[in-house]
């Protein structure tokens, strides 16, 4: 039985895109059911968290200062615990303004106060884990949620097991799903003769990307540059100068710094080379694209994870980033490049993770 008055329910997910993005994808399958509910999207104050919720559908967007934690050093750091302290009452001041149905983490420094401050409020509380390998907050976090979402079977027991222990998978937007080759080409000034290389190299901790890839596309063969194209999300790289550098390459390319339409840039792709967040992975699955993983090699590790529990059964190579050479990486998108099949990868059927995780959410909101 569903909440009888506006359903109101409250996504922590702060931080970057990959915390942000599942939580607008079920948003929009809520939102599907339920057209009156109110979302509300608790986030840090970061420049990329604002660009991203300024598109998120029918919700609003709370920012609230709170610490990213850096293991249990931070413990011990005075600033972390009054900063802690200051997002616990910010968010027990906002939820008992909005009080939310249910409050749901998705991820991100700002999940851990809000599903914390809900716990204590008796406001039933999820957390959804994106990672095969989980972070410590999401570790501390599934013993208080009364849910555990998670997306990979691999996670196992190690957020617990039982009834509240589902696997939903990690829900992408709609407009990912759609098959739109022939307008991402003419939106990008691209030929239908050609294939497409994506680049992100703009996600966090993937700068190196950036200079791994420009280095390798150097050493192609003229012939291969003449039937390529590349779509660069080049982050913090001014993108005037990655499309200077292609055109010297004589290379074909499009560059951008942040780029919100993804349905448009994997819709162009033929091969994407990228870390191995979860949410690009989910995205790339969804679309059958083949793929170069590099994960990121520093902090917890989890991309590592990830990415190889990913490559099993997919079309798709991991490398390491300390081994990886621009030679080695030119060889590997030019092995995609020269594959023989469609110009384009298939369309894959519409993924089912937001319709499961949507079902999770809206059980526990209505107890």
């Amino acid at each position: 039985m569903q909440p009888s008055s506006p359903l109101r329910v409250v996504f922590a997910c702060g931080g970057t895109g990959g915390h942000i993005f599942p939580a607008i994808a079920v948003a929009e399958e809520i939102l599907r059911r339920r057209p009156d509910a109110r979302i509300t999207y608790v986030c840090g104050k970061k420049d990329i968290e604002s660009a991203i919720l300024k598109n998120a559908p029918h919700g609003a967007a709370r920012p609230i200062d709170s610490a990213p934690f850096a293991g249990l050093k931070s413990l011990l750091r005075p600033s972390f615990l009054k900063s802690l302290a200051s997002g616990f009452r910010r968010c027990a001041e906002f939820l008992r303004e909005e009080k939310p149905h249910v409050v749901v983490g998705f991820g991100g420094y700002v999940s851990f106060p809000a599903v914390v401050a809900a716990r204590f409020m008796g406001i039933p509380t999820l957390i959804h884990e994106q990672n095969v390998a989980p972070g410590f907050a999401n570790r501390v976090l599934a013993r208080v949620a009364r849910g555990v979402a998670l997306s990979y079977e691999e996670t196992g027991g190690r957020l617990g097991r039982g009834p509240r222990v589902r696997v939903t998978g990690n829900p992408i937007r709609s407009s990912i799903e759609r098959d739109c080759r022939r307008e991402a080409l003419e939106f990008f000034g691209f030929a239908p003769d050609r294939r497409t290389v994506l680049v992100l190299g703009g996600s966090q901790g993937a700068e190196s990307i950036n200079v791994l890839f420009l280095a390798a596309a150097e050493t192609w063969v003229p012939a291969l540059k003449e039937r390529t194209q590349v779509l660069h999300l080049c982050g913090r790289m001014k993108p005037e100068e990655a499309e200077r550098r292609y055109a010297a390459m004589g290379l074909r390319s499009k560059a951008y710094s942040f780029f919100d339409r993804m349905d448009l840039a994997y819709g162009a792709a033929d091969v994407a080379v990228g870390r191995a967040g979860a949410t690009f992975l989910a995205e790339v699955a969804v679309k059958r694209i083949p793929t170069i993983l590099i994960p990121y090699p520093f902090g917890d590790g989890h991309q590592r994870h990830n990415a190889r529990a990913y490559a099993r059964g997919r079309d798709a190579v991991v490398v390491e980033q300390e081994t990886l050479t621009p030679a080695t990486l030119a060889s590997l998108v030019g092995r995609y490049l020269d594959a023989p099949g469609p110009p384009f990868p298939e369309t894959a059927p519409a993924a089912q993770a937001r319709v499961r995780l949507a079902d999770f959410i809206l059980e526990n909101a209505a107890r």
